[in-house]
């Protein structure tokens, strides 16, 4: 499976899941994707589904704010700030989707300080349709954009 494929599957709800391997880029046999790439972006989405199941649950207890804001610190942070920004790091797209980045665990860390702050219903509503579900959608296009470009580099 090619990584367009990879990235269609993960954010689709229909369930489908194919078994070829995920370390070719479409069109070439001997292109490899960055599987550390790959792998934080799984672990991205770990993280916002955790933080979400955690917004949604039952659980009233505080959720560590500081820690949410820090988008350094989340497995695709450490890739942007390390293999990644040596990988890609010249490419405009790549600052892009730092900036993204960044801005989505602004939001995050955002709706954490309401839910926090006991207003669950406008950390949900900030999950579900605002600033976060948008950082989020933009962070998504950037890295497909990204893996695009990377794609068509010599």
């Amino acid at each position: 499976m090619d990584w367009k494929k990879w990235f269609r599957r993960e954010h689709t709800n229909d369930g489908e899941r194919e078994e070829e391997p995920l370390t070719v880029l479409p069109g070439t046999t001997s292109r490899p994707v960055d599987l550390d790439a790959i792998e934080a972006i799984e672990a991205h989405m770990r993280w916002k589904a955790r933080l979400e199941a955690r917004l949604f649950g039952p659980k009233t207890t505080a959720i560590a704010a500081d820690q949410v804001f820090l988008d350094k610190r989340s497995t695709l942070g450490r890739w942007l700030y390390g293999r990644g920004q040596e990988r890609f790091g010249t490419l405009d797209t790549f600052s892009e989707l730092r900036r993204h980045h960044a801005e989505f665990h602004r939001h995050a860390g955002q709706a954490v300080l309401a839910f926090n702050a006991g207003r669950r219903d406008e950390a949900i509503r900030m999950v579900t349709g605002g600033d976060y579900a948008r950082a989020s959608q933009r962070l998504r296009q950037t890295i497909t954009r990204l893996f695009e470009e990377a794609a068509h580099r010599p």
